[in-house]
């Protein structure tokens, strides 16, 4: 079953066209890695699925049969490459949030979110490392049970060790009915949970295959990215 399906999707800014006749799609239970260079368009993309970025042209078909607007809002859960908290706001006011604002919000996913990357509810997030303001963006993030998941370059402020624990927390909390897009520079620290790739260049899919055909063939998903965008 496809929980997103994208067909002809352009945007464009000024003169340049960001997403150019953009043709892609998310099978459900599925870790997808959305890979390219900076300016490649990716971020425009999961903002365009997540509804704060109009396409100008093209069709987003959601989970479930949702519509663009509140009701993509409600299958969608999306963590932007910079999610900023109020300076009042400790690590337990983010996710009562959450709670509040999210009827998928769920107590249970929440607290094990809370115990894997070790967050202490007192802390005030604005005066956490980035790091780990980045740790309570993904945690409130996967305290909804949402059907697909947009995380843009979730990991960039976390050091090596701390990744493992957080792709630790998206194999956890990642279910057969639930699907993730995952943005990302860091190949070699997150290749291992990909189930497929989608390389996107000059805002089209450059290449998309699954990662066990990869596998099979002696490839490393840096191997192809390597190729695809011609870097020595």
């Amino acid at each position: 079953m496809e929980l997103l399906n994208i067909k002809g999707l352009c945007k464009r800014f000024g003169q340049k066209h960001v997403l150019d006749n953009l043709d892609m799609s998310i099978a459900q239970g599925k870790i997808v890695g959305l890979l390219g260079p900076n300016g490649a368009g990716k971020t425009t993309l999961m903002k365009a699925v997540a509804g704060l970025v109009p396409p100008d042209k093209g069709e987003i078909i959601y989970p479930y049969g949702a519509k663009r607007g509140i009701d993509s809002k409600k299958v969608i859960a999306f963590l932007p490459d910079s999610l900023t908290f109020p300076a009042w706001m400790k690590v337990k006011d983010a996710f009562e949030f959450y709670k509040k604002m999210y009827p998928d919000y769920d107590s249970n996913r929440a607290a094990e979110m809370q115990e894997i990357l070790k967050l202490n509810q007192q802390d005030i997030i604005k005066k956490l490392s980035k790091g780990m303001q980045e740790r309570v963006a993904l945690g409130v993030t996967f305290s909804r049970n949402a059907p697909l998941y947009l995380l843009d370059e979730p990991l960039g402020g976390i050091d090596p060790v701390g990744r493992a624990r957080v792709l630790e927390s998206i194999i956890a909390t990642h279910g057969q009915e639930s699907s993730i897009l995952l943005s990302t520079h860091l190949i070699k620290d997150v290749e291992t949970v990909f189930d497929s790739i989608l390389l996107i260049k000059d805002g089209k899919i450059a290449f998309a295959d699954d990662c066990e055909n990869l596998r099979q063939g002696g490839k490393k998903v840096e191997d192809i990215y390597l190729e695809v965008f011609d870097i020595a």
